[in-house]
């Protein structure tokens, strides 16, 4: 037997997969492993034999089992078709192009023969990009339990774009009068909870917007429903001396959609981390208890895929973080922030609707605060120099935006959130037109600032590493090293060396007293 062949036998059967998933919500990284541990590329004359001995290469000495798993993908959708010739080859390049374009209950490649994900749920225009009307619009009176019934409490009813995302469905004026006291509590929970939610999606939306963070992305495109962020060379952007954090480029997204996948694209447990301060001012009162959970996503609508250093890294491979809050009412609703990832336009809704069409296998809760509480411990230690430098900027800027909005509350007579959700539609309409005027302008001077101080601009250092300047002394060492717009684009149309006109600028002697005197170990 080819060991390629050996070795797609030897992984997990999507079935196996799927178990794994159930019991832990995470994928069986030691069956993997064990796998690729027994592979002998030199007994396989199979085409692909080249990738695979790459890709064993890189897993056994990272363990990086979820961009193994994307180049899987993304090897099995390059094809221009996988043979159906029952091989464990053509299995596993199927499940793996099925993962990669959004794991989607109606394509599960084998349903004759396997169980599927779930039970495919009939879907309205839009596909994957809302929960199927069958689970968000109900249809029988929540006090007679009549059927097909069409009016609904437009005190909690929440409709996006023609889509209902909850509803509680009544029968008559009369059943909603008498079913009052009971849905009292739950409606103005929901409410609120919409309320807050909003408001902190605009917030992080803005955030995100404003203070960019370590891409260097060149183009946005769609291939085979999937959103794939496209970079530049990644050394060019250090040769310039560009800024870590700074605005986002939306004019390269094709549309407004597209812009917000890759705003969010891994980014869920920044707003945990970076803009947990919103969480706790504008959420956390309005819970019994809130929690962080880890799922593994599916039914995405568009998956992104971010292309880093030709590599793929497709976001269905990750554990995505969306927050559980239990309100005062018991009520559980699912809050995902950066749902935009997967094409998911719901940023609220019921907890157990939104996990019975959104989890593959078993959701793994965790206390609010652990995502913080995980990068204040492993940052220090394994985090890059310029990495760390950044999120410090971020955090910095979210720290000034949330107190610009806790300012802007207090001028509207609204200090705490319990004050602010009881406000009418009116006067709450104003005091969030006057909190994200005052978020604006506050990321704006602090990312004026900031850019000012000639801190967290990237360089490389003589050991081939990027580094961010930590202070504006070094940024003055470097200036006459780093390369204008100009000198790129001449460079290039020479076919000239960026890097070795990098390392040659930073050979002149007088450049290197600099470099001494700032503290830079430069090429």
């Amino acid at each position: 037997m080819d060991s390629i062949e050996k070795l797609f036998r030897d992984l997990p059967s999507p079935a196996a997969d799927r178990a794994a998933l159930e019991r832990n919500g995470t994928w069986d990284l030691a069956h993997f492993s064990r796998a690729l541990t027994s592979f002998r590329p030199s007994q396989s004359s199979d085409p692909d034999r080249e990738f695979f001995v790459k890709w064993t290469r890189s897993f056994l000495e990272t363990q990086d089992f979820a961009t193994l798993r994307s180049e899987l993908g993304r090897l099995a959708l390059d094809k221009a078709q996988i043979p159906d010739d029952g091989s464990a080859k053509s299995r596993q390049l199927k499940y793996h192009a099925w993962i990669s374009q959004g794991r989607k209950d109606e394509e599960y490649p084998f349903k004759d023969e396997e169980i599927s994900e779930g039970k495919p749920v009939g879907l309205l225009t839009g596909g994957h990009a809302f929960l199927p009307d069958k689970l968000t619009n109900p249809k029988t009176c929540a006090n007679c339990a009549k059927p097909n019934t069409e009016a609904a409490c437009g005190g909690c009813l929440v409709v996006l774009d023609s889509h209902v995302v909850m509803k509680t469905a009544y029968c008559s004026k009369g059943c909603q009068t008498q079913h009052w006291q009971e849905h009292k509590l739950q409606c103005l929970g929901r409410r609120k909870v919409c309320r807050a939610v909003s408001l902190i999606y605009d917030l992080f939306v803005m955030f995100q917007k404003k203070a960019w963070i370590d891409k260097q992305v060149a183009s946005i495109t769609e291939k085979q429903g999937i959103t794939n962020i496209i970079h530049d060379q990644p050394d060019e952007w250090a040769f310039q001396g560009k800024p870590f954090v700074r605005c986002f480029p939306s004019g390269i997204a094709p549309s407004e959609e597209h812009a917000l996948a890759v705003l969010f694209d891994s980014e869920c447990q920044q707003l945990l981390c970076t803009c947990q301060g919103l969480v706790k001012l504008l959420l956390l009162p309005l819970c019994k208890t809130l929690q962080e959970v880890e799922i593994m996503p599916r039914n995405a609508y568009r998956p992104t895929c971010d292309m880093r250093h030709d590599t793929a890294h497709n976001t269905m491979y990750n554990q995505h973080v969306v927050l559980c809050a239990t309100l005062k009412s018991g009520e559980q609703m699912a809050i995902d922030i950066a749902g935009a990832q997967f094409g998911w336009r719901e940023t609220v809704a019921p907890w157990g609707v939104w996990i019975s069409h959104r989890v593959a296998g078993k959701p793994c809760p965790q206390p609010f605060g652990h995502a913080q509480q995980c990068m204040q411990m492993l940052y220090p230690f394994a985090a890059p120099q310029f990495v760390q430098a950044s999120e410090s900027q971020r955090s910095s800027l979210a720290q000034k935006m949330q107190v610009a909005v806790q300012n802007k509350m207090k001028e509207h007579k609204a200090p705490s959130a319990h004050e602010l959700y009881k406000l009418d539609d009116v006067a709450f309409a104003s005091c969030r037109s006057a909190m994200l005027s005052g978020a604006e302008k506050a990321l704006d001077n602090g990312l004026r600032e900031l850019h000012e101080s000639k801190v967290g601009l990237c360089y490389i250092d003589a050991r081939g590493q990027w580094q961010a300047t930590a202070s504006k002394e070094q940024a003055e060492a470097l200036k006459r090293v780093w390369l204008t717009d100009e000198d790129v684009k001449t460079a290039k149309d020479k076919g000239r060396d960026l890097r070795l006109i990098y390392q040659l600028r930073c050979k002149n002697q007088g450049t290197r007293q600099k470099f001494k005197a700032a503290g830079l170990n430069m090429p």
